[in-house]
């Protein structure tokens, strides 16, 4: 997969039933449908997993387009404790 077609591997995903959303700025999931209980779901997000090839390196790219069109779960951050 190349950085131009991340947003095609995007709207793929979306397409094919995957909740993908980034995880804050750390990573993204992709592998649970919207409805966990649409078995074919699960299939058609393999395929297109598959379909687009190796992604590893474009990380940071998939997870920048997700904040761009707001699909993120942010990552709540804990107030200091004190404890040093």
């Amino acid at each position: 997969m190349t950085k131009d077609e991340v947003e095609a591997f995007v709207a793929a995903m979306i397409e094919a039933g995957s909740n993908i959303q980034a995880i804050g700025t750390i990573g993204y999931v992709l592998a649970e449908p919207v409805d966990p209980t649409d078995r074919e779901a699960y299939r058609r997000i393999e395929l297109v997993s598959s379909a687009f090839g190796e992604r590893d390196h474009l990380k940071a790219d998939i997870i920048a387009y997700l904040h761009e069109i707001g699909r993120v779960v942010e990552i709540p951050v804990e107030p200091d404790a004190g404890l040093s």
